[in-house]
């Protein structure tokens, strides 16, 4: 994407950052990037982005404003095709992640300490007895959350057992796939106007049917278009509470 913006709609001038630099293949539908424009034409950049990539929400941000670095949280969401995973086992052991910890044993080809703050990890039942996992946090790692996934699966099949605390753990790890994680949203406290033409390219990006899809694709496309209406609805509350405020 930074090509695009660069050599198609504002040339080399720009300095662009993101929320999240999330693995290769990980979808995002509340990401949030920062360009140096004095202006911007969302309508006019939507047609030029490719067909999966849209801006629905904008606005001017403060001086200085880093898109990964202003963070407040992050908010992740997996969905695990497996069924007849023990959802007790998986929550009490996702009880130990949640704080301040030293998560280096479970990020990917880290050399030095990965110290994170999870603030909220949330498991649930979905439809065909599949799972959704949410994790929000000030900041992630590369792998974290993929692992993270991998080892709480992997406790909650039987596979891992007898930890006191998943912290015993010290072996290996096989990362979930990305294809199944995506980012919800990165929170910061801004007053945003939303863009109707890009709302309506998120959502025929998300119904976008390739041929043979399966049923778990369905099914992912079906809460990533659940969990963009509620972060739009969300965003436009915000952005309403912050303009009452300052006038």
């Amino acid at each position: 994407m930074r090509n695009i913006f660069r050599n198609k709609i504002y040339g080399n001038r720009i300095h662009i950052t993101y929320a999240s630099r999330t693995d290769k293949g990980v979808h995002a539908i509340g990401q949030t990037v920062t360009i140096n424009v004095k202006d911007i034409n969302v309508d006019e950049v939507n047609t030029e982005l490719p067909e999966d990539i849209a801006i629905w929400a904008y606005c001017k941000a403060p001086k200085y404003f880093d898109a990964r670095r202003c963070t407040i949280y992050r908010h992740y969401k997996y969905i695990v095709f497996k069924r007849d995973l023990d959802l007790e086992k998986m929550k009490n052991a996702s009880k130990d992640l949640l704080g301040i910890h030293n998560f280096k044993r479970f990020c990917y080809k880290i050399k030095g300490p990965v110290i994170r703050r999870i603030y909220y990890i949330k498991i649930d039942k979905i439809e065909n007895g599949y799972l959704t996992l949410e994790f929000i946090g000030s900041k992630f790692a590369r792998g974290l959350i993929r692992n993270l996934v991998d080892l709480l699966t992997r406790i909650g099949s039987g596979e891992i057992k007898n930890l006191n605390s998943v912290w015993e753990y010290s072996g290996p790890l096989c990362m979930a796939p990305p294809e199944n994680l995506y980012l919800i949203d990165a929170y910061y406290p801004l007053k945003y106007m939303i863009s109707d033409s890009g709302v309506e390219k998120v959502i025929k990006a998300i119904h976008m049917i390739n041929e043979g899809e399966s049923d778990e694709r369905k099914i992912l496309r079906k809460h990533m278009l659940k969990d963009f209406w509620k972060i739009m609805s969300d965003l436009r509350e915000l952005s309403l509470k912050l303009h009452s405020t300052l006038h």
